[in-house]
């Protein structure tokens, strides 16, 4: 490729760009890109000048079809990017739109409920109907049914928390147990090892330690069926060289 490849993201937060970077480093390997974090908005230092979360994806997306007429497709980010990663955790399944008063307007033409019911609240949920179900409603945030071009939808399971543990701590407990995937605590996991303190999650720890994530992705894909499925997909719109 003549010039680099221009890779947007659009995550919950900073750290959760951070990971996700990583995991793009590792799967370029040496062919040089340049990554933008569109959403949320951050200062030089990854500092967040916006908040974050599902929330404010959702409310990203939704301004981003406002803004390109009601079609998706027709967004110039694909003018400005030859790829668009859209994140969301598999817990937004639990959530309601209701949850967060930003969400000023709960849309008229969405499902109020995320896809959650009984199986998120099973002892282990199935990873993959929960992502899949989570892929249908962000679909439906850009009023779309099938993912557009250009774009992959990253829906860690159950957590990003989840990819970080099993890439920097792969003898921690937790993160060797065969059913990692459905575990709720591999962000008190994070916390026992200094990357959480006090609910916030560690910026500098995160970017301190984004090369050793790289380097551990080949074992995440292995232990996460969810980032097997993202790297699959995000290597499949890597134009030829």
């Amino acid at each position: 490729m003549s010039n680099p490849l221009r890779v947007g993201f659009v995550a919950e937060g900073p750290t959760d760009f951070v990971a996700l970077n990583a995991a793009v480093r590792a799967l370029f390997g040496d062919v040089d890109y340049t990554p933008t974090l569109i959403s949320p908005l951050v200062d030089k230092s990854l500092a967040a000048q916006t908040g974050g979360g599902w929330a404010k994806v959702y409310l990203w997306c939704r301004q981003m079809l406002s803004d390109s007429g009601g079609n998706a497709r027709n967004s110039s980010l694909f003018q400005q990017h030859e790829i668009l990663v859209i994140q969301v955790d598999a817990d937004v399944a639990d959530k309601r739109y209701t949850d967060d008063q930003r969400i000023m307007n709960p849309p008229q033409d969405l499902p109020l409920n995320m896809p959650c019911a009984r199986p998120c609240t099973t002892p282990c949920p199935r990873p993959r109907e929960i992502t899949d179900a989570l892929r249908a409603v962000v679909l439906g945030w850009l009023n779309e049914t099938s993912t557009p071009p250009q774009t992959v939808i990253c829906i860690p399971s159950r957590s990003i928390e989840t990819w970080v543990l099993v890439a920097l701590f792969p003898n921690d407990p937790t993160a060797k147990r065969a059913n990692i995937e459905c575990r709720r605590d591999c962000d008190v996991r994070l916390k026992t090892h200094g990357l959480i303190k006090s609910g916030q999650k560690l910026i500098n720890e995160y970017r301190a330690n984004e090369k050793a994530m790289a380097a551990a992705w080949g074992h995440v894909r292995g232990r996460c069926a969810e980032a097997e499925r993202f790297s699959q997909e995000f290597l499949a719109l890597v134009p030829a060289t």
